[in-house]
């Protein structure tokens, strides 16, 4: 599937994350931009619009002159340490580290703000969530996102930054960590297991991990105000279907229970209005995952 093309202004982009699961394919959508990538340690990339700066969120005062130096027009924040640790000790040093991310580029004249949150945020499990919805973290994870949200909103106000928060939906695609929900389901039915899944008649709102890619390449090139963005696929789909599709592909027979009863999925429309809509469908996208 081509990604959206866009003429677009030549720009300046820090990106923290950009080696991750979502942030590999962000990189191959902004060629035409120049790039300062921070990394953990060295990498290869076929890109030469891609410069790189070694060090950990953590150490910030290691690299902050470097980025200074460069004089990022945009950031794009989608590192988050430690994942799967969702706990209070990994949650609130994220936190932190977003937060000082933030007033060093407020500092430095950075126009935009860019960051991943999460649909966890809402803390609803049914409806169609919208992005004005009051928000109900239930867990350290969510509260953290949400915290670096509000007090971030208000560190670029006050350095005259765009700010820009996506809430990210149930992203799926090749690379995913293979302990996540559809690879780990993947690996069962093909060595010729029955899943192990705790609520199958959950309904979730799968996006395909291109489709975030798109989205994110075009918040970063066309936002022009500070907002939130969900970014998912409109849709919830049973988690027992997502099984079954999987084991369609490999023409396995399952049976699982029909426990569960949470059925959300995000309001797109806001996103829609930018000119993006997801286009992947679920069945298509799981078989590029299937065929890997």
């Amino acid at each position: 599937m081509e990604a959206f093309q866009i003429e677009m202004i030549k720009m300046k982009i820090f990106i923290t994350g950009g080696t991750g699961f979502i942030g590999r394919y962000i990189l191959d959508r902004l060629r035409n931009h120049d790039i300062l990538l921070l990394v953990h340690e060295p990498e290869e990339f076929s890109s030469d619009n891609i410069n790189r700066i070694y060090g950990n969120l953590g150490d910030i005062n290691r690299w902050k002159s470097d980025v200074k130096k460069f004089q990022p027009e945009a950031c794009l924040h989608m590192a988050w340490e430690g994942i799967p640790d969702y706990g209070p000790e990994s949650s609130i040093r994220n936190l932190g580290y977003g937060i000082e991310l933030i007033k060093m580029l407020g500092e430095i004249g950075c126009k935009k703000f860019v960051s991943t949150g999460s649909c966890w945020e809402y803390g609803s499990e049914r409806g169609m969530l919208k992005e004005d919805d009051a928000v109900r973290p239930k867990n350290a994870f969510s509260a953290a996102k949400n915290c670096l949200h509000w007090i971030g909103k208000e560190i670029a106000e006050k350095n005259g930054m765009i700010f820009v928060w996506t809430r990210l939906f149930y992203v799926y695609g090749p690379g995913q960590r293979p302990g996540s929900l559809i690879p780990s389901i993947i690996d069962c039915i093909k060595k010729g297991k029955q899943p192990d899944i705790k609520n199958p008649g959950n309904r979730n709102d799968f996006v395909y991990v291109e489709d975030v890619a798109d989205a994110l390449r075009l918040i970063v090139e066309k936002a022009d105000k500070s907002t939130i963005y969900n970014i998912g696929s409109g849709e919830s789909t049973r988690v027992k279907k997502v099984a079954e599709i999987i084991a369609g592909i490999y023409g396995k027979d399952i049976d699982i229970g029909e426990q569960g009863d949470s059925d959300f999925s995000a309001d797109i429309s806001r996103i829609n209005g930018l000119g993006w809509s997801p286009r992947t469908g679920l069945e298509q996208g799981i078989s590029k995952m299937a065929k890997r």
